[in-house]
């Protein structure tokens, strides 16, 4: 592991994850020590001790990942691929998979869900299939496969049901494909294809219509008035690590999903605001990572990482801030649970091995990569 201090590796980044990671340890400890007494006989650190555990692993993982030549990884795209549907398709098998929240999500045995494999095996086999074709610019040679692959992983975890796991994946995949070089007007397509089997998926299952309708302000929506009063009552300050009343019982589940609920009781608007300009910190240093990679794939790739990770983030907060729909979707590297945790680790460890070969090949800044994504922006094509 002393590979993970080689100089060339973006530190800067590995620091903000390191210390994220940390952060995540704290108040899973903090959020979940009622919870734990109450369910398992006094064990007040019992999700503490196995995040700890998944937190190690997970670090070993980012190790390894940031050691394993990303250029390896283009050639091994469709097979990871087909390894994710695979696990996929395998979960609607009666006997197979494992219901968790209302969704056939685990597959016993199996140490990631296939959602989250899905998401980082879909913005791989894009990157590679792009960086081969050169400028997405047909649509039938590029675009076209781009979107079977897209929609047909999506669709799978639409029928877990997972919306937002499947709503992250086509937005992700979409940014993908803009920064690879495709027209508005066809990723507008996709989005709009994904939309339509979205409002399919919420009119089959009662309880995400439940969770829209309670959105529109026309059903309940416990979790969220608890989150949205246990953010309230922190105050500026907060009231202190480990003084939150809501993970009394009172949020269900704080150390989940809603684990920024507790964090914002506990830290108050200061500790919110410095956990999200760290996060902004890190999707700032991915996307330099991204524009100073030295090839089409290693761009395409980390742009791809840091958005899905960026995405997840919004998406969480968005949530317990009551601005969107609640999804279900964790804090990444904070909330508990190890199939994100996990997934997120290779991730950053695949963005630093991307870092390590643009200091080692002394490759400058691809600037003009990003110029051309921010004009084309304000163009319809």
């Amino acid at each position: 592991m002393l590979e993970v201090l080689k100089a060339g590796k973006d530190k800067r980044l590995m620091g903000a994850v390191l210390l994220l990671m940390v952060v995540g340890l704290l108040m899973v400890y903090t959020s979940s020590a009622g919870l734990g007494a109450a369910r398992f006989e006094g064990d007040f650190g019992h999700y503490f001790k196995h995040q700890a555990l998944r937190a190690l692993i997970a670090f070993v993982a980012m190790g390894l990942a940031m050691n394993l030549d990303y250029h390896r990884l283009q050639s091994k795209a469709p097979w990871v691929l087909l390894v994710a549907v695979a696990a996929l398709v395998a979960l609607m098998v009666p006997g197979i998979g494992r219901e968790v929240r209302g969704a056939t999500r685990q597959i016993p045995g199996l140490p990631i869900q296939p959602s989250e494999l899905a998401r980082f095996a879909v913005v791989l086999y894009i990157s590679s299939f792009l960086a081969k074709k050169g400028e997405a610019g047909s649509f039938k040679q590029c675009i076209l496969p781009c979107f079977a692959v897209t929609l047909g992983a999506a669709g799978l975890v639409l029928l877990q049901p997972s919306l937002g796991s499947a709503v992250v994946l086509i937005l992700v995949s979409t940014v993908v494909l803009y920064v690879g070089g495709a027209r508005i007007k066809h990723l507008a397509m996709v989005l709009g294809a994904g939309a339509a089997a979205g409002v399919v998926c919420i009119l089959r299952n009662p309880y995400q219509l439940s969770r829209i309708m309670g959105f529109l302000g026309q059903g309940a929506q416990y979790q969220v008035k608890q989150s949205l009063l246990a953010i309230g009552t922190g105050g500026v300050t907060g009231k202190g690590i480990g003084r939150s009343m809501q993970k009394y019982l009172f949020l269900p589940d704080p150390h989940t999903d809603f684990v920024f609920s507790i964090y914002g009781e506990e830290t108050g608007f200061i500790g919110c605001l410095l956990l999200v300009s760290l996060f902004m910190f890190l999707m700032i240093r991915g996307l330099k990572v991204a524009a100073s990679a030295p090839d089409r794939f290693g761009f395409l790739l980390a742009t791809g990482l840091t958005a899905s990770i960026g995405l997840f983030f919004a998406f969480n907060v968005g949530v317990v801030t009551g601005i969107l729909p609640t999804t279900g979707l964790p804090l990444p590297f904070i909330s508990y649970g190890g199939s994100a945790l996990l997934m997120n680790a290779i991730a950053i460890g695949v963005l630093l091995n991307i870092s390590g070969h643009r200091a080692r090949e002394g490759v400058s800044p691809n600037r003009s990569q990003w110029k051309r994504n921010v004009i084309r922006i304000t163009e319809i094509r």
